[in-house]
Parts: C-alpha cells; structure tokens; sequence
C-alpha cells in the first residue's frame, strides 16, 4: 500500500485494529454466533494477511463533457420532455462557420418476437429531436446522437449518450387509492440493493462510507447470515423464489427458455398486490438469470433495463476495468443501473408500493478491492436516495450473494468465512418500528442468530402479510420451499439453531468450529482419494475427450470439524468430517471439498463433484464447455500449452 497518498485509509484502519484488539484481546474471543448447536467466529477484516499488499483503487473518469440531450418529467402532463442544450455546441459551430447542430434519437425495444427475448433488442430507424418535445409514454429507452453539419451536408459525431424513461403509467384513481390507504393502513415499498461477491467481512475493509451509513439507526445488520449455494444464481434463487438450483432442475431446464418464467419468483406476488416492479443489472454477460441461461421469455417485471444493457454494451465504447465493463459510452456501467433506480424511485414513491431489485457485478465480481473504487460514489447514490425519502417510506435490503470466492482473499486465513458469509443488511423505516415495535425487535435478536437465503425469502414473503402472527399463518405454498422450517426474520429465530434447520448445506456451514491437520498422514490420502472420485465423474459425464484428467499435486491445507452437538453426529464415531485445499496438474487449479472420511475403513463417503469449489479463477481453463457446474472443474485440453503439462 502506497502510505504517503493513503493516510486518511491508513487512519481509517489504525482505528479499526485498535478496536479489533479491544474487543478480542482484551475482551475474548468473539462470536458472530454462538450457541450450543453453532459457533461462528468474528473476523477481523484488518488481519496482516487480507492487508498487506491491499490497495484502494481509484474510480475511471468516463467523460469530461456535458449531456448535449437531457430528459425532464413534467408532472403537469406526465411525459417526459427532451432538451437540446444548444449552447455546448456554440464553439464548435463558430470554428466550422456555416454549420448547424442536429440531434437525433433511435428508440429501443425489447425484441419480444426473438427466440431468447433477454438476449435480444430492437433498434428503430432515426428520428430528428425537437426542442421540448414530448416523449410517447410507450419509450423505455433511446439512444441519442448529435451531429455538427457543415455548409456541404458533412455531418461529423458530437455525442452519443442513452437515455431511460420510467414512465407513469398509474391512473390517477389508483394513485389516490393508494393515498388514502397509506394513511390507514401503510404498505411498505422494498428495495433489495445487491453487490456481487462482497461479504460482511470486507464491506467494513473496503467501503468504510457505506458501511458507516449502513450502522445508522433502522439498519440491522444480519451478522449470523450464511450462504447456500456456491455462486450468485444459487443464492439469488433460494432469496428470490424460496428454492434451490436442484429442486428447480427437477421442475425444468434453466437452459431452456420459459424455465425461469415459469418459477413462483417474489416480485410476482408483489405484483399481484399491486405493487410496481423494477429489475435492472449491470454486466449483461455474466447477469444472474442469463449466464448460461436464457433469461425471461416474457418480461420478468413492469420496468427491466436489460434491453437497453444488451444495446449500448454493442454500440458504445466499452472500457473494461475490474474484469468486467466499466465505462460504456459517457457513463460507468454501474451508474446506468443506479440512475434508473433512482428515476424509478423519484416516479413512484408516494404514488404506489414498489419493489425494486438492483444488482451490480461491474466492480466486484472479479477483485475484491474493487469495491473501494466504489466507496464514494455508491455512498453518494444512498445519499441520493435518502433524499428521495426512500428510507422514509421503505424497507431497504443491501446484500451479496457470497463472498470473494478466488484467490489472495480466499486464500487468506479467513478466507473460508470471507466466502460464505456475504453481506445481509435490512432497513425499517422509522413508522414501521413504530407501528410493528415486536417485529423490529425480533429483527435485533435476530441479529446473531444464524440466518440464510430462505430466511430472507420468508421475510420478503411476510412483508406482504405483516398481520401474521407466526409461520403457523402461512401456507406451505407461500414457504420456501427447499426449507419448510425457515422463517420470516421478522419473527423470532431459535437461539439453538442449527444449519440443517436454515437449510444450509454442511458444505457450507460456518457453525462447526475447525482443527487443522494439513501435516498429518490422512490429509493427502484423503486428497488423493477425491482425485480419483473427480476423474471417475468426468468418465462418468463423457468429458474426458474436452477435460485433462486430475492428478494430485499438493495439499494446502486440511482442517477436521468439530461437530457440535446437533443430534445429527455420524453414527460411526471414526467418521469426520475434513476440509480440504489441494492442488492439481495441470495448469495448477486449486480446489476445496467438504467431505465425509472414515478414518478405520479409510474410505471417503460418497461426494458430488460438482460441490467442489474452485479457489483460483476458471475464466481461462474452462472455454470449451458451456455447462456452468463444470465449468470450475473442467480443465480444457485446448487450453493447455507445453510449459503448463506435467
């Protein structure tokens, strides 16, 4: 770290060790959950390990002109009216003499009649603007150009920019309907506001704005909240539809078109209570219902931004940064999904209950110091939207779907609960603590109590019948499916609640305390033994003509449960239960298994390959294949080149 140009962070983190060492030495051992049943350790997100070679990163500059075509709503008629701010363009027009400004502007659509509607998009021919016109109120997106014409008809780029309309499309009777119901009997609007790979654990590392905003009161931070599945569609599912990716194999082919359409997503029921619905997500390649999917034959929500994505990522300059997107065209990526979540706030709120779902990958899918790049300006979007009195009227969730999953920071110490403990906050308005007192309390005891995906599905689930008593009150088509017994957080969790009851996979668990025994004699017989079970799959799964074969090349680091006492112990009492980091030839891939090894027979219990996780990234090794699962553990033979072979 550059100390010299980083003293205000370098202060930032003296403060916080200082505190850290308060709280831990002085004090003991802290748990984010502690009870019988589950002991989830704190960690401390500035260990010399996850620091040491840590850098803050300093945010891209994607334009230093000002929007030549602006849009305004005129609340007089509904519609929205087009600008032309001609006065920018003066200079130019003087240096070329006999010339003119023309601004044109190409609507586009969602292609409905395509195949894959998600990856699609229409472009309609070009129309000339004119100043203050009025814009149909069918527009969802445009793409303006302005030109400078010279006396011989030469036309020469000035600006290329995009544009959104949310347009009001709510009756007035409806609107004061809903007026005077709000002042009987409130419905709360929600925002679900989502970061790729960011776990509780370096949102405290790496914002230190937002996570100071986030500690304000009516923020309730859920500090025992644990994933369920590897990567972000498993998580999501299980927050958004109640279910997990294999339940849901069973149903359709995610492959498929129609398949998402068809699952019982959240925002449908809040559409059926009248709710206005929004989705929008940056980085269209890697977006959590089109990876390797097809998305949504029809349009998931009443306002998505998709279309507009898939358009502009093609006829824009791209810059790429962090991995993924950054600057397209004159704006960051990340900034088209939080500028049309404010213009849908600012359109609707007061006017109806809306649900909104935002979700961001551009900054921090791939580095996990991204996210401090980030910092100042998601810090100015809260800001933006507390102006817009979101946090007046709304219950507000900022999550993850994981933690950082590859490299130096999965590798770290802490690496293991960096993964698997993303972010969870959640807001109540000042008169929903008011109104439902018992209900934000339970929320505060909830706090330290282990929670996962499903839980937050419930709680989602409960804001729509918040005259509930207790899940007694919901029928079991309305609870998450994959885990009947989890449960709203705005009731009360049990204190001794294990990870079987939150329906999280033992894979997953970060309940069980650890022993490390990477030098003993079993951990490399073990590695060896969950080599040969990943070539036999890939036998199994007629890979082996794209996919090399495995072969052990070293064990990282090995580390044996501790079972708590659950109920659940294995009935042998020589099986336990280890975690294993190797590493293999070729091209070096580092993995992680969670598996069942009893230490008499010295045979490992059956394990599905595809739970392996991947600790290095798989971007290179994997080009061949299209199967998301397999793409972690497949080493592609055409990407192997004659240093990289044993």
């Amino acid at each position: 770290m550059n100390w010299k140009n980083e003293q205000p962070f370098a202060l930032f983190l003296l403060i916080c060790l200082s505190f850290w060492n308060m709280k831990n030495v002085q004090g003991g051992v802290r748990y984010f959950v502690k009870s019988p049943v589950c002991q989830m350790p704190y960690v401390n997100p500035f260990a010399l390990d996850t620091i040491r070679n840590f850098q803050r990163k300093k945010i891209r500059i994607c334009h230093v002109d000002s929007d030549m075509v602006t849009s305004k709503f005129d609340f007089a008629t509904h519609q929205y009216r087009l600008h032309i701010h001609k006065h920018l363009a003066k200079p130019i027009l003087k240096a070329k003499g006999n010339a003119t400004l023309q601004c044109e502007y190409q609507e586009i659509k969602r292609d409905k009649t395509a195949k894959i509607p998600d990856n699609n998009y229409k472009i309609l021919h070009s129309r000339p603007i004119k100043q203050h016109q009025f814009v149909p109120n069918n527009t969802d997106f445009m793409i303006t150009s302005c030109y400078v014409k010279d006396a011989k008809n030469h036309r020469k780029l000035l600006q290329k920019d995009a544009i959104t309309f949310i347009e009001d499309r709510i009756s007035e009777d409806n609107v004061k309907d809903f007026i005077k119901t709000q002042s009987v009997d409130p419905k709360p609007s929600v925002l679900i506001m989502g970061l790729d790979s960011t776990s509780r654990i370096n949102i405290r590392r790496t914002m230190p704005l937002v996570y100071k905003y986030v500690t304000q009161p009516g923020w309730f931070e859920m500090e025992g909240y644990n994933k369920v599945g590897d990567n972000t569609f498993p998580n999501l599912l299980a927050v958004l539809t109640g279910q997990s990716e294999e339940a849901v194999r069973k149903i359709c082919d995610v492959k498929k078109p129609g398949c998402l359409d068809s699952l019982n997503f959240i925002w449908k029921r809040f559409k059926s209570a009248n709710y206005t619905t929004a989705i929008a997500e940056d980085c269209q390649s890697i977006s959590t219902f089109n990876y390797l999917k097809p998305g949504f034959v029809k349009q998931p929500t009443d306002y998505y931004l998709r279309p507009l994505l898939l358009a502009i990522e093609k006829m824009f300059k791209v810059t790429k940064e962090f991995g993924y997107p950054n600057c397209v065209g004159r704006h960051l990526n990340f900034s088209y999904i939080w500028d049309f979540g404010k213009q849908f706030i600012n359109r609707f709120l007061g006017r109806a209950p809306i649900f909104g779902f935002l979700w961001s990958n551009s900054f921090t899918h791939d580095y996990f110091e991204g996210a401090t790049a980030l910092d100042s300006l998601f810090f100015k979007y809260l800001k933006s939207f507390e102006e817009s009195n979101l946090f007046g009227q709304s219950i507000v969730i900022l999550m993850s779907d994981h933690g950082y999953r590859f490299s130096s920071l999965r590798m770290a110490a802490s690496g293991y609960y960096e993964e698997r403990m993303p972010m969870m906050f959640i807001y109540l308005p000042p008169w929903f603590r008011s109104k439902y007192p018992h209900l934000a309390k339970n929320l505060q005891t909830n706090r330290n109590r282990l929670s996962s995906n499903y839980d937050v599905h419930m709680t989602l689930q409960h804001l729509l019948q918040l005259d509930s008593k207790s899940m007694d009150d919901f029928p079991d088509n309305l609870k998450a499916k994959q885990c009947m017994t989890c449960q709203s957080l705005l009731f009360e969790l049990p204190f001794n609640r294990t990870c079987q009851m939150a329906g999280i996979k033992e894979k997953w668990c970060c309940c069980q305390p650890t022993e490390t025994v990477t030098n003993s004699l079993s951990a490399k017989t073990i590695a060896k033994a969950i080599v040969e079970r990943m070539n036999e799959h890939l036998i199994s799964y007629n890979l082996t003509e794209l996919c090399h074969d495995f072969k052990l090349k070293g064990v990282e680091k090995a580390d044996r449960k501790t079972i708590l006492y659950t109920g659940l112990k294995p009935v042998d009492k020589d099986e336990h239960v280890y975690i294993i980091s190797f590493q293999t030839s070729p091209k070096n891939p580092l993995f992680e298994a969670t598996v069942h090894w009893n230490k008499r027979t010295q045979k490992l219990l059956p394990i599905n390959v595809e739970d392996l996780s991947r600790l290095n990234s798989y971007k290179n090794d994997a080009n061949c294949i299209n199967q998301k699962n397999a793409k972690k553990y497949c080493i592609c033979k055409d990407s192997l080149s004659k240093t990289s072979e044993d």
